[in-house]
């Protein structure tokens, strides 16, 4: 830690950064596209979309994540699939099927499926229709039953090794899930009836949530809200408003930050108990790395500086 702390001053001796802070950006999805969201103007932005595979569009999208190496994974409900997104185009890698074709209701067959990444390096994944939790293998979209949550959740988000989920009808609220055996113990309850909530966590803590309308309300936009993982209190900010392609599609998905996840006892040096070992954004070694690669400091010059760094 000293000697991270002796190259963060080194470089910010080199390059000076400002100490103002904007809000944050978040990537959504919507149908079938990937957009940028300012989480502090509530405007999104369109990024591309993800495009087809095995001749079927890669559409429905929700449970976006980052995964493995800090990428972006989504849910495909076209295909009961799970895909990898390019964060600079849109365009979606078709991973794996779940196996679920035939298991959901309806006339398209729906699961309202929806996921987070977790600190084991599996995803996390629950279905609003059948109200099941599994474990989803990243490279091959296999699944492990956990068990019955008995709540209709359409969102899930995990912190320091804690599984939350977002419900809605008679469960509306937000819930912690046993992942040892799928139970959901309620924090606490919404005001006011919300057909879809997909959260998903800042780096810093803030519980941030997409609340989309369509069906059967025919809104305009999806809204922005935070909510108190304490509580279970929700806020909401006010409509992500964006570009014509947007209006009236809902917004099933936020990604912010990868997961967080504490360090396993006896390792509090370490990167966490599961396989996100990248640093996370925010951090000051993310910050030194990115200032380095954006602003183009020599290694030369960082030597010079930090010569006087303990061993």
């Amino acid at each position: 830690m000293r000697m991270l702390a002796c190259f963060t001053a080194a470089l910010l001796s080199i390059v000076p950064i400002s100490p103002a802070r904007a809000e944050p950006l978040a990537y959504g999805v919507a149908y079938d596209e990937l957009y940028r969201v300012d989480l502090g103007t509530r405007r999104a932005s369109l990024i591309g979309r993800t495009g087809n595979h095995a001749g079927t569009p890669l559409a429905l999208l929700s449970g976006l994540s980052y995964g493995p190496g800090n990428e972006l994974y989504a849910i495909a409900g076209t295909q009961k699939a799970l895909v990898r997104i390019d964060a600079g185009t849109g365009a979606a890698s078709f991973v794996g099927r779940f196996g679920l074709a035939g298991q959901g209701e309806g006339q398209f067959d729906a699961l309202d499926l929806s996921m987070t990444y977790g600190c084991d390096g599996s995803f996390w994944m629950t279905s609003a229709i059948k109200r099941d939790l599994w474990k989803v293998n990243p490279n091959n979209a296999t699944l492990t039953l956990v068990g019955n949550t008995g709540r209709q959740l359409t969102g899930l988000a995990m912190r320091n090794g804690k599984l939350y989920g977002t419900g809605i009808g008679s469960d509306l609220g937000l819930y912690t899930i046993d992942t040892t055996n799928a139970a959901a113990t309620r924090v606490g309850g919404f005001a006011s009836s919300i057909p879809w909530i997909e959260p998903g966590f800042g780096y810093e803590g803030t519980l941030w949530a997409t609340l989309s309308y369509n069906p059967p309300l025919n809104r305009d936009w999806s809204d922005l809200a935070t909510i108190d993982p304490a509580t279970g209190a929700l806020t909401n900010l006010g409509p992500i408003t964006g570009p014509d392609s947007l209006r009236g599609i809902s917004m099933k998905g936020l990604a912010l930050a990868p997961t967080v996840c504490l360090p396993p006892p006896g390792n509090e040096g370490g990167t966490g108990n599961g396989t996100t070992s990248s640093l996370p954004i925010g951090s000051p070694g993310t910050l030194v790395i990115m200032a380095l690669l954006l602003l183009g400091v020599s290694a030369r010059q960082l030597r010079r500086k930090s010569s006087n760094c303990p061993d």
